[in-house]
């Protein structure tokens, strides 16, 4: 019911390698990618409100195409993209399902695949373009050009450098759990602090803080 997706430590490794052969990076988008996945078991659906034939609360619709919301849709749309892939002469890494890799007379192109969004760099420009335009013979694509931002990442270019940052994605996140007007300390907590599982009072919403703390987790992409 899951996509594998891109890892961190893949995507940090592959702009160290853009940054010191100073290859070009691309990023493209899906358009509905969802809708593309084939579906390889049987799904039904009820009718869609305006679409009703007969006896709407007898007939129901089979699904051969992945829909939006549905459990086995990204799994589905991955599985779709991989199998177009590899027939394109890409194979997958070894380690990471998600990063594709061509070689052709020396040139490399690699794809590192998050869902719907696609990041395409390469040592040759005209081979990372045939790629992206063989990838929109087969799916409808958004061009996005040049990498800017990319799952919450700020990409910004220096002289010789990548400066990586999640200002937008840290500020977004301190407006979600209210502390948009919080002061900075030098320290996330008092060092002098000692826990107890017995002492202290329960959090009120326990839920609330798990999801602050998954969200900040993801903020060590680029403070590796």
């Amino acid at each position: 019911m899951f996509s594998p997706v891109i890892k961190p430590t893949t995507v940090r490794t592959i702009l160290s390698i853009v940054v010191t052969k100073k290859w070009v990076l691309r990023q493209v988008d899906v358009n509905n990618a969802f809708l593309n996945g084939d579906l390889a078991e049987e799904v039904y659906m009820t009718q869609p409100p305006g679409y009703e034939q007969g006896n709407s609360k007898r007939l129901v619709c089979k699904l051969n195409k992945a829909i939006y919301r549905l459990k086995q849709a990204s799994r589905a749309w991955f599985e779709t993209l991989k199998v177009y892939l590899i027939s394109s002469g890409l194979y997958v890494s070894k380690s990471d399902s998600s990063l594709f890799v061509r070689v052709l007379n020396d040139r490399m192109v690699y794809l590192l695949v998050y869902v719907d969004d696609i990041i395409v760099t390469g040592c040759d420009c005209t081979e990372v373009q045939t790629v992206i335009d063989d990838l929109h013979k087969h799916f409808s694509l958004k061009d996005l050009g040049t990498l800017n931002f990319f799952l919450g990442i700020e990409v910004v270019y220096a002289q010789d450098c990548l400066v990586l940052n999640q200002k937008k994605y840290i500020k977004d996140l301190l407006q979600r759990s209210g502390l948009a007007d919080a002061k900075g300390l030098p320290t996330p907590m008092v060092s002098n602090l000692h826990l107890s599982m017995v002492v202290g009072s329960l959090i009120d919403n326990a839920t609330e803080y798990r999801s602050i703390v998954g969200a900040l987790q993801y903020v060590v992409i680029t403070r590796p």
